[in-house]
Order: structure tokens, then sequence, then C-alpha cells
């Protein structure tokens, strides 16, 4: 999904985690959904096969009733992907709360951190660095370079391992990775 918003901007559904996304269940649904969960837990046979089966049921029923939404990160406009009859938009009354589809957990959210180099860019990419923040904690570092735009090793790197380290003191990071044109340097994954 990738869509233009009425202010101008583009709203785009190209990975997971993002904090513009979520997604909604009708209240005549929920009881199909817990009652598929309980079965699951209840009366899954006991072999990794049958666990997995349970598994599928409630993810298939759980794309089946859930609608996706997403909101303007600029304006706060809400939209709801109604299937084939196309986006529904809402908008706010002022002042606009723009997070309204961030994890309920809040800057809490366990989320991601990527760092990128390519010495050789590609002729559609801008910068040679790029830094991702897939976390619900703001970063004036990442934020001040340019939305994450890097044209000097040395900043991404930095920026990187700092963010890095203050994430993960707070507790608020599941997964982190640093890549030099193409070779891992730093991978870290919360312990299961």
């Amino acid at each position: 999904m990738n869509f233009r918003c009425e202010c101008g901007h583009r709203i785009h559904d190209n990975t997971d985690n993002l904090p513009y996304k979520g997604y909604f269940i009708a209240d005549q649904d929920q009881d199909d959904l817990m009652d598929e969960i309980d079965a699951a837990i209840e009366e899954s046979g006991p072999s990794p096969q049958d666990k997995e089966e349970a598994a599928m049921r409630i993810r298939s029923l759980t794309t089946r009733l859930f609608k996706s939404a997403y909101q303007c990160s600029k304006c706060g406009n809400l939209f709801m992907d109604l299937g084939p009859a196309g986006l529904e938009m809402f908008r706010g009354v002022d002042p606009v709360n723009k997070n309204l589809l961030q994890s309920a957990l809040g800057e809490q959210w366990r989320g991601h951190l990527y760092g990128e180099w390519k010495d050789t860019i590609p002729e559609w990419q801008t910068s040679h660095g790029t830094l991702y923040n897939e976390t619900n904690v703001s970063d004036p570092a990442v934020e001040s370079s340019g939305g994450g735009q890097y044209g000097d090793w040395g900043a991404l790197e930095r920026d990187y391992y700092e963010l890095f380290h203050e994430l993960k003191d707070r507790d608020v990071i599941r997964y982190s990775q640093l890549k030099k044109n193409g070779t891992v340097l730093h991978s870290w994954s919360l312990p299961k």
C-alpha cells in the first residue's frame, strides 16, 4: 500500500512495525477470534504439527477479521483500508494526536535499529548511509543528520552505537544491526 494523504504527505506500507499503521477488529468479530485462540490452546494436539496448524488457523482468521488503518504523520488524518471498497479517511480535531496507532506500550515498545553504509551507492539512493530508528523513542542526533541520511561513515557509526547503547539501556530494543558494504559489523538480539 502506498498512497498520498490530502495534505500531500506520502504514506508507505512497505515494512513491518510501522508506528503509523494499526489494525481494527469489529466488536462483532472479537468473540470469533477469542474462541479460535481458546481452541488453539485447549484443543490442539500434542505434536509440533498440531500446534503449528492451530497457530495458522489463528493467523488466517486475523487476516480476515482485522482491517488495516494508517495515520498521516504530518497532519494526523486517519485512513481505514476497507479492502475492495478502498480507503476511508477520517479527520481528527485540533490538537490532533498523531500517535494513535503506536503501540499501547508507547516509548517502552521494543523496536529495531538498523544502520547501513555503502561506499558505492545505486543511482536511486541519495546518500551513502542510513540509520533507521524503528522504536518509539525519538533521537535528536538522527533527526539532525537529515532524518537518518549520512555522507560520513564515522558519523553514522558513532550515532549507531550511541543510539544502540541508549536504547538497550532503556530496554526498548529487540534487534539491532549495522552493515558496511553488505558486511554485518554488529548484530544484537534481545535474548529469548
